[in-house]
């Protein structure tokens, strides 16, 4: 059975366990599995989904950067 993108995920942790290439999660819950004996996975699909989560954590790291609050003395925070 191909698993369709939709039904999976990437995350670097997984209950608190980093991990040096991630984690992959597939959603079985909306997947028909009667008879299912082997479970295929385009890799490329999982590229894609692992580079849109990185490039929304860049976004992330860019805002909090730009948009970075002083403490109360009117300094930036110290790095």
């Amino acid at each position: 059975m191909e698993i369709p993108a939709r039904f999976i995920r990437y995350s670097p942790t997984h209950r608190g366990l980093a991990s040096d290439e991630g984690w992959l999660e597939i959603d079985i819950r909306a997947l028909d599995l009667d008879g299912v004996t082997k479970l295929y996975v385009n890799l490329s699909d999982v590229a894609k989904i692992r580079g849109k989560r990185d490039e929304a954590a860049k976004m992330l790291d860019a805002w909090d950067a730009a948009f970075r609050k002083k403490d109360d003395g009117g300094k930036e925070p110290a790095e």
